[in-house]
């Protein structure tokens, strides 16, 4: 079962991308560098299109059987445009997570570009996207131990924890002894979920493509995570 989630925390937000007016020799460049399966097809920062590696199969029927050098032909006479599905179909990231998944499986399709509401691309969502998201609904929801390994020295279930989350917030203002242990949970939870986005972004720097955005997106996610880090904290058991 899908989570009650929205999309922005599941997909991913480097994405590769291929200008409109690009050549169609661009596209076989692209797929051969990377490590990807759908392209979002750009005017600007504007989605206008979508590829996916399966459209490559397109460019066969635009070169003729004379051409010597079919790149070449393809990088001169044919561009993106002519190749590109469009409409595109795409999501806001504030929709629910199953909701991509619906229109995905409507329009036959294993990608979607996520879009602001004026049309520029902000992310994209993939099928494998949607199924972490049903395997794993706590890698981007609240701080779970799925594992069953101890969370301190005292051994806790996930619903436990949970529990111990959600009481932490109302104790975290008393002045006692009670607050300042709330505190310290609330605040290993905000660190483990910023090392968490840290993980995520450096999985997909090594499997997804090690181009400039997913770099960006990984400094990022390490910078949002030493901002978040305070005072280095030494908790006995942890």
């Amino acid at each position: 079962m899908l989570p009650n989630e929205p999309v922005e925390r599941f997909m991913t937000e480097a994405v590769l991308s291929i200008d409109v007016n690009a050549r169609a020799g661009e596209i076989l460049r692209l797929f051969a560098a990377y490590p990807v399966h759908h392209l979002p097809v750009v005017d600007g920062t504007r989605v206008v299109g979508m590829l996916s590696s399966a459209d490559v199969l397109k460019l066969e029927g635009f070169i003729p059987a004379h051409a010597a050098d079919r790149q070449q032909y393809l990088s001169q006479r044919v561009n993106v445009a002519a190749i590109m599905r469009h409409p595109p179909i795409s999501v806001l990231p504030t929709q629910p997570v199953e909701e991509a998944a619906r229109l995905m499986a409507s329009g036959g399709i294993h990608g979607l570009p996520v879009t602001d509401r004026h049309g520029n691309l902000i992310g994209i969502i993939t099928t494998t996207d949607i199924m972490h998201a049903a395997l794993f609904p706590e890698r981007r929801g609240d701080l779970r131990d799925n594992s069953g390994s101890k969370t301190g020295p005292v051994p806790m279930t996930p619903a436990q924890l949970h529990r111990a989350l959600q009481l932490a917030g109302p104790a975290a203002a008393a002045s006692d002894d009670n607050g300042t242990i709330a505190q310290a949970l609330l605040s290993l939870q905000a660190r483990a979920r910023s090392l968490e986005g840290v993980l995520e972004c450096a999985e997909r720097y090594l499997h997804a493509g090690q181009d400039a955005s997913s770099h960006a997106a990984l400094a990022k996610a390490i910078q949002r995570a030493r901002g978040e880090r305070g005072e280095s904290l030494s908790v006995p058991g942890l």
